[in-house]
């Protein structure tokens, strides 16, 4: 009889480390940053491209867009704190000056869920937007 009194005190010590440890998990998630990731796009000589990432929260936002290329180092970094509804864009030019065409985009914000981004391509000559891509969240 008592043996099966302290397998029932353990479990009761089980469940509740396992309850304690969801809830630490649980209230970490929210004071993360969000990263999100644009898809990569190649550029021909020239040809310019921007990031745009608009605040949809209700609060100020502090936003920074790094331009990489390929796999390689930074080519433009901005940081900023955008206010609500604000959007910022950040201009880039393929020079062609780079064996890489590649360029990657990483942004990362002070909360999560609180910004849409996309990343656009234009065309060389007439300047009309050719690819515009959202950015997505990667685990």
């Amino acid at each position: 009889m008592k043996n099966l009194r302290s397998w029932k005190l353990i479990a009761v010590f089980a469940v509740a480390a396992i309850v304690s440890l969801c809830y630490v998990v649980r209230s970490r998630a929210f004071t993360l940053i969000e990263v999100q990731y644009l898809p990569a796009v190649q550029l021909v000589a020239l040809q310019s491209a921007a990031v745009e990432v608009s605040n949809i929260s209700i609060d100020a936002e502090d936003v920074t867009v790094e331009i990489f290329a390929g796999v390689g180092p930074l080519l433009v970094t901005e940081t900023r704190t955008l206010n609500a509804g604000q959007t910022l864009t950040v201009p880039y030019k393929y020079m062609g000056q780079t064996a890489t065409k590649t360029i990657r985009v990483v942004i990362s914000t002070s909360a999560a869920h609180a910004t849409v981004c996309s990343l656009l391509t234009f065309d060389k000559t007439s300047g009309e937007v050719i690819t515009a891509m959202p950015g997505v969240i990667l685990p």
